[in-house]
C-alpha cells in the first residue's frame, strides 16, 4: 500500500506488533507496534514507539531482525540508558507521527475486511483460553465420570448371597 509518510513515497507491505515479556521486572512494556516497507528485495521494518529499522531481504526477516533490534535496546537502556523514563519519552515523542498515521490508516483498511491484527491477535488469545477450558472441562468430566464408575462397580458388587429363613413356630 502506497502512502506518503513525511513527503516519501512508502510501500507499506505489512504491519505487526511486538509483544515483549517483562515478567521478571517490575513493569510492563506495552505492545510496540511496528510498518514494513519495501519492495520485492530489500525490506525495512520501523518500530514506531521507538523509531528503531531493521532491514532484510524478506518482509518476514526485517520484522525478526527488528524484534532482536527492540530487545537488545531494551537491555541497552535498561543497563546504560535511562531506564523506563527513556522507554516513555521516547514513546511519546512525535518524531514518528505520520508512520503512526500511516499504521492507523493500514489498521482501519484491514479491519474494514475482518483481518485487522488487533483482533487477530485477540482471537488467538479467546481461542487458547476456550481450548484450555475445554480441555479442563473434559478432563473433569472425564475425572468424575471414572469416580462415578468405581462407585457403581462397588455398588453393583454389593449382592444377595444368599436367604435363610427361620420360622418362629418351627424354632419353638
Amino acid at each position: 500500500m502506497r502512502i506518503k509518510t513525511n513527503g516519501e513515497d512508502k510501500n507499506f507491505v505489512g504491519i505487526g506488533k511486538v509483544m515483549i515479556d517483562t515478567s521478571s521486572m517490575p513493569w510492563n512494556i506495552p505492545h510496540l507496534h511496528f510498518l514494513v516497507d519495501g519492495d520485492s528485495d530489500h525490506f525495512e521494518a520501523t518500530c514506531l514507539e521507538f523509531g528503531l529499522v531493521a532491514s532484510g531481504p524478506t518482509q518476514e526477516e526485517s520484522a525478526e531482525r527488528l524484534g532482536g533490534l527492540i530487545l537488545f535496546h531494551i537491555q541497552a537502556v535498561m543497563h546504560e540508558g535511562g531506564g523506563y523514563e527513556e522507554f516513555k519519552d521516547m514513546a511519546l515523542n512525535s518524531f514518528m507521527n505520520a508512520y503512526w498515521d500511516a499504521y492507523r490508516y493500514i489498521e482501519f483498511c484491514l479491519a474494514e475486511k475482518r483481518k485487522d491484527l488487533s483482533h487477530e491477535i485477540e482471537g488467538r488469545i479467546t481461542r487458547a483460553i476456550q481450548n484450555m477450558f475445554d480441555k479442563k472441562v473434559k478432563e473433569l468430566i472425564a475425572a468424575k465420570a471414572e469416580e462415578a464408575i468405581r462407585e457403581y462397580e462397588k455398588m453393583a458388587a454389593v449382592k444377595v448371597s444368599g436367604v435363610t429363613y427361620v420360622s418362629l413356630k418351627d424354632a419353638a
